[in-house]
């Protein structure tokens, strides 16, 4: 099963169950066991936490009502974190109130107990698939904002005002410089972005904010925000 998800080569996700009833995570385990995926059980949302990092992949699934920390509580410790990973609820107690809490910190979906074996594995391959493109999102944008901080406060603003269509002779008014100066800062501009014209520039610019839209509402490595062109 998990060859014909055609994930990347150096992506090794796994599924973490946390649950304080053994033999729920057993049972969740040998069903991820036989559809190819390594998976992990532990029995309160402080074990897990004392025993991973925000550098985990694959994806959680997480009982609702638990001693200590709740599904919930764990959801908000982990964001707090920085973990980066879609999260799921299984719980026998779901109503709309702990639904609407959950998916409003997150969590990727809530399924009641019992749930079908398919609905569950349907809802962790969606999750698994949604982390590897997210993670490859994360590590694109990294790789912009690295070219982004090596522009200069000056390159800077010649770059907001071109990205508002400003011809070089209007910016090299508005910044009281000659277009000679205007010229070779988009020049070096280009360069740095490693892109042959200013409409490449703009395709690199429109994909980070779409990528960023598509992340998960956690803390994310890139502010494409103070790209933003005019409408």
């Amino acid at each position: 099963m998990i060859n014909q998800l055609k994930l990347p080569a150096d992506y090794f996700p796994q599924v973490y169950i946390v649950d304080d009833d053994e033999a729920v995570r057993s049972s969740i385990i040998e069903l991820i066991s036989s559809m190819g995926f390594q998976a992990i059980g532990f029995a309160s949302a402080e074990d897990f936490i004392s025993k991973t990092d925000r550098q985990i992949c694959g994806c959680v699934l997480s009982d609702l009502r638990m001693l200590g920390c709740n599904g919930i509580e764990l959801l908000k410790l982990m964001k707090s974190k920085g973990y980066e990973i879609p999260f799921i609820i299984l719980s026998a107690y779901v109503d709309v109130t702990n639904t609407v809490a959950a998916m409003s910190e997150g969590a990727l979906t809530v399924l009641e107990k019992p749930y079908p074996e398919q609905e569950l594995w349907d809802c962790i391959i969606t999750a698994i698939l949604l982390n590897s493109e997210q993670r490859q999102g994360r590590s694109w944008l990294w790789e912009f904002q690295k070219k982004e901080k090596r522009l200069t406060q000056a390159e800077s603003e010649v770059l907001k005002l071109l990205l508002k269509g400003c011809s070089n002779k209007s910016i090299s008014h508005l910044l009281e410089l000659s277009q000679r100066t205007i010229v070779m800062r988009r020049k070096s501009i280009l360069q740095k972005f490693e892109v042959e014209n200013l409409i490449d520039l703009t395709k690199l610019i429109t994909k980070a904010q779409s990528i960023q839209k598509q992340l998960l509402p956690w803390p994310s490595m890139v502010d494409t925000d103070s790209f933003q062109q005019d409408s």
